[in-house]
């Protein structure tokens, strides 16, 4: 017994300084608080298992004064500073007083945690002069003189301090940090709703050290421990735990807050039904209570058979259960209005600066102000255009976010090259507007006439078409000035990108256009059909809205110039598009004034659609393809008509539905549904990892919806090539989700089909 808990002693007090030691290295001042949580509570277990060890030491005939006085003075320390902070913001997240819980993370600082640290260490130090069983004289674990290990700290810190932007900060604990805007959150369902963006925040912080330090096995034994326990509490908050009454674990997770304010908690509900999660946050919950959150103190336990627990637990598993909790909760913050923010939590804020008072340093050696804002190059500067270029082609997320903003500003600023008048006419008057043509734009000019591949090409105009709200006309003259001598494929991507800016009055854009109308390719006159028709929306909706409904131009007559020269075939996907466009997010409210034709729009798509159905008597598919009509769901009803085409695939019109709905010229609904039908139509077209990213996007973000999970593992099932991930998939779901007897089915038949192709090899 003694030496079991010797033992148990030395692993808390070698564990505590290995966390110590990643504070002071780590040494942004949120990081290191949420690192630095763990020594408080392992400080905790180190004071339960010194007091349970004095027992036995005086039953075995030894000397406790001494060790009984130093651990009580440590003790009394410890509960005095940082007890509440151990429950409330390590072992457990629970509700405080807002501006107590950021005095409680401040008092987190360098010089009170060494102390813990160095307390225990003397506390263990003496028991040496009693030679106890199992005494081992402390020493400093390896790798704090390991430089690998020194290295990837360093590393790690300086990607934090590279990081000079604002972000938008919804947890209790954004007013502690830097270059954060912060909310208050102070009613019991925001409180709950931010404790759990924390907690998101402290989980991503220690995973993304986890896999920069799994060469560390006692250091990646941490991160598990607090990812694990972490975990464990984003459950509890997010899911009513069912303990007894008055217990000091009860507490109201976020779905019963959500139910008491009159609102639907069914993403959590559903998420909860249809999975494993009891199961699995169990078996977390396991390990959390025996080597987590607590150190067992039962001698049947020992430091190893613990260790080997914690080994065994598999944090990959543990991770994707977090995830899919995760998303059930970004998903139930996206269905209720007020609770929208806590989705954007992290979301990077663009044209703010910083200027509120420094944070609170954890070191008194740490810089604790706010990082200076960096220096703008030169925005006349060519170099500095290239460096931006590439980093929004080839960079990161963080890269091209800072290429973004860059160029939105240098489209607004830079040096004007040129001025352009543009002249519109209307009844027996004119109006002059005068657009600056900058250097900038001029660079992008150049470089879309510089030999650029397809995807560069496309990623300039993604560039474009980020910043078109900002001055949309000189976008556009670009795009036609290089579209003149463009190839066909690039000169459709300008159709579609003018489409999307909608710059009007141009005349310029407007004659190009009009040219590809009468090109020899039905994909460009397509598209430039369907751009004349996005810059009508906005430039005559914003008119209509302006001007209390007057109008300048007849919606039918501008929208029957665009189909009369085409084809039947193609006038039915010109007016699904059209339909798709008027409801989709491109347009947004200028459509408001067309919402009588498109209310005819629907009519005429109806009437069209439907002598192509093989229906019954009871006229099902008719009333199916109503419901997708009404939703607004046209790439549904592209898949429903093409799958009903005498010769499916070889039938003309299926090519292309299928084509305009993958290309985006059918625009996909904001809805789930949709998302899962343009699915179907990459799958239909044999376009299996197309269709496996969006169906896979659409099952992250929607955990609680098992169907979508399973079309996931048949998706990948009819991939050639990816017969190993389908078979981990499969498994992944049966860890994951209570499937019924029909899903079960479905999956078997994909193990069939993997079976059968790799037989056939």
């Amino acid at each position: 017994m003694i030496s079991n808990r010797v033992e148990k002693l030395r692993f808390i007090a070698e564990e505590m300084q290995l966390a110590f030691f990643l504070t002071m290295h780590l040494t942004d001042s949120f990081v290191a608080r949420t690192l630095a949580r763990h020594i408080l509570i392992r400080a905790e277990n180190f004071i339960e298992h010194a007091r349970g060890l004095r027992r036995p030491l005086m039953n075995a005939g030894y000397d406790t004064r001494d060790f009984h006085k130093t651990k009580e003075a440590y003790a009394s320390a410890f509960e005095e500073y940082f007890k509440v902070s151990r429950h409330r913001l390590g072992a457990h997240v629970q509700d405080l007083d807002f501006g107590k819980r950021i005095e409680l993370w401040n008092d987190i600082e360098i010089v009170k945690i060494s102390f813990l640290v160095d307390g225990a260490q003397q506390i263990y130090r003496g028991l040496a002069p009693c030679n106890l069983p199992g005494y081992v004289p402390y020493a400093d674990p390896p790798d704090l003189t390991d430089q690998a290990f020194l290295e990837t700290l360093r590393q790690f810190q300086r990607a934090i301090e590279n990081r000079s932007w604002i972000e938008m900060g919804t947890d209790p604990l954004a007013m502690t940090r830097n270059n954060t805007a912060a909310v208050l959150n102070m009613t019991p369902v925001h409180a709950r709703a931010s404790q759990l963006a924390l907690i998101r925040r402290w989980i991503a912080i220690q995973g993304i050290l986890l896999d920069r330090l799994v060469a560390h096995p006692p250091i990646v034994r941490i991160l598990k421990a607090r990812i694990i326990t972490d975990l464990v509490s984003f459950c509890d908050c997010l899911v009513t735990r069912q303990v007894s009454p008055g217990a000091p674990q009860a507490t109201d997770g976020l779905d019963k807050l959500i139910t008491a304010n009159g609102q639907s908690s069914a993403p959590i509900d559903n998420f909860v039904a249809a999975s494993n999660f009891q199961a699995e946050l169990q078996t977390a919950r396991a390990t959390r209570d025996t080597v987590g959150a607590h150190l067992e103190i039962d001698d049947t336990y020992t430091v190893a058979s613990l260790l080997a627990d914690l080994d065994a637990y598999d944090i990959g598993h543990g991770l994707r259960f977090y995830e899919r909790v995760g998303a059930a909760f970004t998903k139930t913050c996206h269905s209720i209005l007020f609770l929208r923010m806590y989705a954007a939590d992290g979301q990077r804020l663009y044209g703010v600066s910083a200027s509120h008072a420094p944070a609170v340093p954890y070191a008194a050696n740490n810089s604790a102000g706010s990082p200076a804002p960096q220096e703008l190059p030169p925005i006349k500067d060519e170099a500095s255009y290239r460096k931006n270029l590439t980093r929004w082609l080839d960079g990161d997320d963080t890269q091209k976010g800072d290429a973004r903003q860059f160029f939105w500003d240098a489209f607004a600023d830079s040096q004007a090259v040129e001025t352009i008048e543009e002249v519109e006419s209307f009844g027996t008057g004119q109006h002059m507007s005068r657009h600056e043509f900058r250097t900038a734009h001029k660079f992008l000019l150049a470089a879309l006439s510089d030999g650029l591949s397809d995807f560069d090409f496309r990623g300039i105009l993604e560039l474009m078409l980020s910043c078109r709200s900002g001055s949309p006309y000189p976008l556009a003259e670009i795009l036609v000035r290089h579209g003149r001598s463009a190839s066909v494929f690039k000169r459709w991507l300008i159709c579609y990108a003018l489409g999307e800016i909608g710059s009007a009055p141009h005349a310029s854009a407007r004659r190009f256009l009009e040219a590809c109308a009468h090109s020899q390719s039905w994909p460009i006159r397509l598209q430039a059909a369907l751009a004349r028709f996005k810059t009508f929306v906005k430039a005559e909706g914003i008119f209509r809205i302006n001007h209390s409904g007057q109008m300048r131009t007849d919606y039918d007559a501008f929208a029957g110039s665009l189909i009369k020269p085409m084809s039947e075939p193609e006038r039915m996907v010109c007016l699904l598009s059209f339909a798709s466009i008027l409801s989709g997010p491109c347009v947004g409210s200028f459509s408001q004034p067309f919402q009588s034709n498109y209310a005819a729009l629907q009519t005429q798509i109806e009437k069209l659609c439907v002598p192509l159905l093989k229906d019954d008597d009871n006229r099902l598919k008719a009333t199916t393809l109503k419901q997708l009509i009404q939703t607004h769901d046209y790439v549904g009803v592209c898949v429903m008509v093409a799958l009903e085409l005498d010769g499916r695939d070889q039938h003309p019109l299926h090519a292309a539905l299928m084509d305009n709905c993958c290309n985006g010229s059918i625009v996909t609904a904001g809805h789930d549904q949709a998302s899962r039908h343009l699915a179907m139509c990459f799958l239909l077209k044999k376009e299996h990892r197309m269709a496996f990213e969006v169906a896979e996007a659409l099952a992250s973000r929607n955990p609680d919806w098992v169907d979508i999970q399973i079309l996931v593992a048949q998706i990948l099932g009819d991939t050639p090539g990816a017969e190993d991930e389908a078979t981990q998939k499969i498994a992944n779901l049966r860890r994951a989700y209570a499937l019924n007897a029909n899903f079960e089915l479905r999956l078997a038949a994909v193990e069939t089909e993997i079976a059968n192709r790799k037989a056939s090899w």
